[in-house]
């Protein structure tokens, strides 16, 4: 088992962070895969979000950076990224999708709803 799967079980995410980033970062192994259906539901989810006005078009702009950052997690691991390296991308990713929470409430459980 790498030093990054050994460390995910130690990861912390609050109760309130968009559930995309729980869903990939807290299994046993992180597999591009796996991230790439997780971006696949996002982009759809916001998409239809956003044109049933659902949420407005900056939670749509600001929850698609969320989307990013997993493609840019999914590359990392697909490259043979260090552990370290991939730490911090979650680390960053998951303060991101916390300050998105917080701004608004509401947009994880919008999206949870589409699931």
């Amino acid at each position: 088992m790498s030093t990054f799967e050994n460390h995910q079980k130690d990861l912390y995410v609050p109760r309130f962070m968009i559930t995309s980033i729980d869903s990939v970062t807290s299994q046993e192994t992180c597999i591009p895969n796996q991230i790439t259906q997780e971006v696949e539901f996002l982009s759809s989810t916001l998409s239809l979000l956003r044109d049933s006005e659902e949420i407005s078009n900056d939670e749509f702009l600001e929850a698609g950076s969320i989307q990013g950052g997993l493609n840019l997690l999914s590359a990392m691991i697909s490259n043979g990224a260090e552990a370290e390296e991939i730490e911090i991308q979650v680390s960053s990713l998951k303060d991101r999708a916390l300050s998105i929470c917080e701004r608004y409430p509401n947009l994880d459980d919008k999206i949870e709803n589409k699931r």
